[in-house]
């Protein structure tokens, strides 16, 4: 991956942005450290579309053994949970 300084980005970003477009990520960095990375509208949403799938998959695995921990518990039970 290029790596470039905001110093950099701020006076080639129009190149860069077309890096990036062409599936080439491009690291922003400041004083040496990594602070960004710009990479394509089609990647983002890649990665985005990702991390929603990964998410469900670990609320729905979540929510089975939550369910499971509370058999038994009537619904009378849990409602009272929530009275002061």
């Amino acid at each position: 991956m290029k790596t470039v300084s905001i110093a950099q980005a701020r006076d080639s970003l129009t190149e860069l942005l077309y890096e990036a477009e062409d599936g080439r990520p491009v690291q922003v960095t400041r004083r040496g450290k990594a602070v960004a990375v710009l990479l394509s509208e089609a990647e983002y949403e890649r990665l985005l579309g990702s991390a929603r799938a990964d998410f469900a998959a670990w609320s729905q695995a979540w929510r089975g053994r939550q369910s499971a921990g509370f058999e038994g518990v009537t619904a009378e039970e849990v409602a009272r949970w929530g009275e002061p």
